[in-house]
């Protein structure tokens, strides 16, 4: 299904289901309580992270206007070309990869030196489940001994544990997801009213706005569709399940994984909706799916093909 061309999300653009932690974190802000450490904490792909990224570049701005950063001042434009010194963001390398203790070795180097702007020194730790056990307990060392006008941002995915010495340490902001009207009037304003794909795109996406906008933007509805149809045939017996598992070798195992995960909890939810009773190799069967996303964010070395295949086989079996 090709659907139109999303508006772009700018980054100081508000997301209208965060309004109350924004206006949280800006009176703190105003009444010079903010803490040092702030941890977003929440579903994926609700906007933690663009909310993050938008309060950063208001601390820095020195014209703000309604709480907002104006997007204008030489602080922003710093910001905002990627070269604040002031700034660190501490990522993994790339998808699905551990923040190493050396990163976390720089931020607390960078937490100790003099800021160059005379003004916020921000550090954005994404995700933070993502850190080694080593890293997280060198970065308990930053936490504990912050400094003036330093701030420690992270975003949790609340999926995956974070260590309770982190996370005690940190002022928790829980974003949970956006009510349903909410998340659809946004996402058709950035569809261009496209009121049929965004209900698809919702319903996909597990009602997360933000990975339904990720859909959209690469077309990936038709994808999805093809990937349940195997579903279905494996499901009902049309399909063998090594064969099709094998049809979807090289895609990225976490991407499938949660495709599977919103096709099969539909399934379920619609059993319910209709006075239906799931059988107990159902809940079985999803309790696997569960677990095998635990370990994907444990960083557990896993074979991709091979817990496809599993996945496959216990589906055909869960009908």
């Amino acid at each position: 299904m090709a659907i139109a061309s999303p508006a772009p999300l700018s980054l100081g653009q508000a997301l209208p289901w965060q309004d109350e932690q924004w206006q949280q974190l800006c009176y703190l802000l105003n009444s010079n309580r903010l803490p040092h450490a702030i941890m977003l904490s929440g579903a994926q792909d609700t906007g933690k992270r663009h909310f993050a990224e938008r309060f950063v570049q208001r601390l820095f701005c020195t014209r703000p206007v309604d709480d907002g950063a104006c997007g204008e001042c030489k602080q922003c434009r710093l910001y905002l070309s990627g070269g604040h010194p002031d700034f660190r963001r501490i990522e993994p390398e790339a998808a699905g990869k551990a923040i190493s203790i050396n990163a976390i070795r720089e931020l607390s180097e960078f937490a100790v030196i003099t800021a160059h702007q005379q003004n916020w020194k921000i550090a954005l730790v994404a995700p933070v489940e993502a850190m080694t056990l080593n890293a997280a307990n060198a970065f308990l060392k930053t936490l504990e001994e912050p400094r003036e006008k330093t701030l420690l941002l992270l975003v949790h995915d609340q999926l995956a544990p974070v260590l309770p010495t982190i996370r005690s340490r940190c002022r928790v902001l829980s974003q949970g997801l956006p009510p349903p009207a909410v998340a659809r009037d946004w996402l058709a304003e950035r569809l261009r009213n496209d009121g049929a794909s965004v209900d698809e795109l919702l319903a996909r996406a597990g009602g997360r706005p933000l990975r339904a906008l990720g859909f959209a933007e690469a077309n990936t509805l038709d994808d999805i569709a093809r990937f349940e149809q195997v579903l279905k045939q494996v499901q009902t017996g049309e399909a063998a399940p090594i064969t099709s598992a094998a049809a979807f070798e090289g895609q990225p195992l976490n991407q499938l994984l949660e495709w599977l995960l919103v096709y099969y909890s539909r399934q379920l939810i619609t059993t319910a909706q209709r006075g239906g009773k799931a059988e107990p190799r159902q809940f079985a069967f999803y309790d696997l799916l569960l677990s095998t996303r635990k370990k994907l964010e444990s960083k557990t070395n896993l074979n991709p093909q091979l817990v496809l295949e599993e996945l496959f086989l216990s589906l055909s079996q869960s009908a």
